[in-house]
């Protein structure tokens, strides 16, 4: 019998494609509830101080309004034209900058430099190596810079003692003590970059560094070639949560200058303190905190975007 004569077979229909709002309703909500508490906590402890503080930056507060039942008077943009027109403000933006530059730059290269250098160490080397680091990093910001401190004091301080300076005082040249508070700020930096760094190491295939160098490649040609870019997203992610952690720097400095320091000393951070709790310009410190905020924000930006990039390609 020839197939013509069969009947013909009727082909399944395709499933119907589910609707946008039935595929809406399939959607897991359980993340979205266990994100919620610490959405909640976030917008409590973050959210209204940032909004207090924008407030803030439109009134005219000060020691006046302390001590008035009258609120303090909105002034529109004047506490920000007043930033456009100090020239202490711009000092401090620049010295900011650089200390900024300074640190980063001096911590991420140690970092990635102990980093390559425990892939190389034999394994109780970089067992002792990670042991150290971490113990470094739980030291507090406090004990730390009061170490320093003791090693830099002008009579009996160890630095000097090694380097043979005498009663050299670190601090009478600002230079030279903001250079003793990079030191503690990269000491305490360094061992975060390098854990982190040497983690991404880890994850750089090792049939692709074998390959290139069955191939004939150098050690420099293999770094550059595939090591350094299997892991720049985590460099670049590291970049910028130090470059956000050294703009805004204060414990460091404010604790080696005793809780005083001259305006030679001062970043945006310490500068907008000292206008709050030492000028009592409220309402002025506040803008300066608001164009820290805004300056920190173009880093943040282009490190949630790094971080959404590194989601997508993972």
């Amino acid at each position: 019998m020839s197939t013509l004569d069969e009947p013909a077979v009727a082909r399944p229909l395709p499933a119907p494609r589910p609707s946008a709002a039935r595929a809406r309703r399939s959607r897991p909500r359980l993340p979205y509830l266990l994100i919620l508490p610490a959405l909640a906590v976030s917008l409590a402890v973050i959210g209204y101080p940032l909004i207090r503080v924008i407030v803030l930056s439109f009134q005219q507060w000060g020691v006046a309004q302390i001590f008035s039942d009258a609120g303090p008077p909105f002034v529109g943009l004047r506490n920000y034209s007043r930033i456009l027109g100090d020239p202490v403000f711009w000092t401090v933006v620049v010295r900011t900058l650089v200390l900024t530059a300074v640190m980063v730059g001096l911590s991420m290269g140690v970092g990635v430099g102990l980093a390559l250098l425990m892939e190389r160490v034999h394994a109780w080397v970089r067992g002792v190596m990670t042991f150290s680091l971490i113990m470094a990093w739980a030291v507090p910001t406090f004990v730390s810079t009061q170490i320093f401190a003791w090693m830099t004091e002008q009579n009996f301080g160890v630095l000097n003692y090694v380097l043979g300076l005498g009663q050299h005082n670190w601090y009478t040249d600002a230079k030279q003590g903001l250079a003793v508070a990079t030191l503690i700020v990269v000491w305490g930096a360094v061992p975060f970059i390098t854990v982190t760094t040497y983690a991404a190491l880890t994850q750089v295939p090792a049939e692709l560094v074998e390959a290139a160098r069955l191939d004939g490649a150098g050690g420099r040609q293999v770094f550059f070639g595939i090591t350094l870019p299997s892991i720049k997203p985590v460099l670049v992610i590291v970049t910028a949560l130090s470059i956000i952690w050294d703009f805004s720097v204060f414990n460091q400095i404010y604790i080696l200058r005793n809780g005083a320091p001259s305006p030679d000393y001062q970043t945006l951070a310490i500068y907008a303190y000292m206008q709050a709790y030492q000028g009592h310009e409220y309402g002025y410190a506040s803008a300066v905190a608001v164009v820290t905020v805004l300056l920190l924000l173009v880093v943040s930006v282009f490190y949630i975007r790094q971080l959404i990039k590194t989601g997508e390609a993972e």
